[in-house]
């Protein structure tokens, strides 16, 4: 096997706290005259209660329509007249809001960012605005028969009032019944330092990062301190059930199959990760999508994914098909975790998954963005910033063996949930 080029060398991150608690995350790059301001906050789909579904995300969206000192069409010239980018992503765990500007600009980008962060407004016009915009999202997600799938797999492989079980979008009926002071309190009791990592990857040197931060951020307080784990909490693995959801004028199914796993912080991660990459990642999609799309015909598209965080995350295959070809593909992708299970990955298909995951890492690290995101995982999982350099050796230690052991413990067949939405 050729030489992979370690990775580690891109990111030497290094952690500050500042004086009100939150941890600052730095990483000098400077390849590019540019900088990723990244504030990670612990407020995500997870904080919510089962009647207020949605209501991060929402909180999340409205943090992009103004604050008290600025309003939306204010704050949209000035990001747009530094030629800076916002972006608000609010997924089960975290909300992050993200800016990425000239490193010249980073002082007033980091003035914003702290805006966003401390003194959104709520205003009632845009929370209106912004109400309607979600619920014709929520209502085009009703019409998509992939979306439909992996909702309804959620349902039931997750019991009930797990937030797993729904999307982190919400339902059209909490979003319908959302009032301005739910937003501002649920704002209140997870936006704060407690809760947040202030990532920072560009051009630019730690004690001016460290001492804008400080003069941002410094003073700002509030904010509940719970951990996120306890608030998606390990569940026991699904019984294997099949549900079927018809939609009006599709001409295409979508096809989940999985089940249920692990925390990221497993010691089966690795392996199973391992797994996953050759089932439904490596080549054009592993081996499903060589199986059942390109030898086999019986898809349109066809891999895997492991969606390991907090509590027992997902593990899912998911395929677009025709609908004749429903149980013909169902049939073949669970034949093929079968001969998995039962032979594991050939030795060249250990060989290349451990070139393929090493020979990614440097693309990740190509850009700002690809620093920061891995940044945010090594510090929500609380990896330890020597991780890329140790991430080599653990990858390279895995045997066929481990990981198959792994396939068979957390892939169980008779635990493999079923979900398809179509015609």
């Amino acid at each position: 096997m050729a030489a992979v080029p370690t990775p580690a060398h891109a990111l030497r991150a290094q952690r500050v706290t500042l004086s009100n608690g939150a941890d600052l995350l730095h990483n000098r790059a400077s390849a590019n005259p540019s900088v990723v301001l990244r504030a990670m906050v612990r407020a995500g789909a997870s904080r919510e209660t089962p009647d207020a579904l949605g209501l991060a995300s929402f909180t999340g969206a409205m943090l992009r329509e103004g604050t008290e000192h600025i309003g939306k069409e204010a704050l949209a010239e000035e990001l747009d007249g530094l030629g800076a980018g916002l972006s608000v992503d609010v997924g089960y765990a975290t909300s992050v809001l993200s800016i990425k500007c000239l490193s010249s600009d980073m002082a007033r980008a980091m003035e914003i960012l702290g805006e966003l962060l401390r003194y959104p407004s709520f205003p009632a016009q845009e929370l209106e605005r912004q109400r309607g915009q979600l619920l014709t999202e929520l209502k085009e997600l009703d019409d998509n028969t992939r979306v439909v799938a992996e909702r309804n797999w959620r349902q039931v492989a997750y019991p009930a009032g797990h937030r797993f079980g729904e999307l982190p979008v919400g339902t059209g009926t909490s979003v319908a019944a959302f009032q301005r002071d739910q937003l501002e309190s649920f704002f209140r009791a997870w936006y704060g330092p407690s809760q947040t990592s202030l990532i920072v990857v560009g051009d630019v040197d730690l004690d001016p990062t460290r001492e804008l931060a400080e003069r941002v951020l410094g003073d700002w307080r509030g904010a509940r301190a719970d951990p996120v784990a306890p608030s998606l909490p390990a569940t026991p693995a699904p019984i294997a059930v099949e549900r079927r959801v018809a939609l009006a004028g599709k001409t295409q199914a979508d096809v989940v199959l999985g089940t249920t796993t692990f925390d990221r912080r497993s010691p089966d991660y690795d392996a199973l990760s391992f797994a996953n990459h050759i089932l439904g990642r490596i080549y054009f999609m592993g081996r499903f999508g060589e199986k059942v799309r390109d030898e086999q015909g019986l898809a349109y598209y066809a891999y895997s994914e492991l969606s390991a965080g907090f509590g027992s995350g997902p593990w899912l295959v998911r395929a677009g098909v025709n609908p004749t070809n429903i149980e013909r593909a169902l049939e073949s992708m669970r034949a093929e975790l079968g001969r998995f299970q039962a032979d594991g990955p050939t030795e060249e298909e250990q060989l290349d998954g451990v070139s393929s995951l090493l020979g990614s890492l440097p693309r990740q690290l190509e850009t700002n963005e690809g620093m920061a995101g891995v940044l945010g995982e090594i510090e929500l999982y609380d990896l330890g910033l020597d991780y890329l350099e140790r991430y080599p050796d653990i990858i390279r230690a895995l045997t066929r063996d481990q990981v198959t052991a792994a396939a068979r413990a957390w892939l169980p067949p008779d635990r493999l949930v079923t979900a398809i939405a179509g015609p």
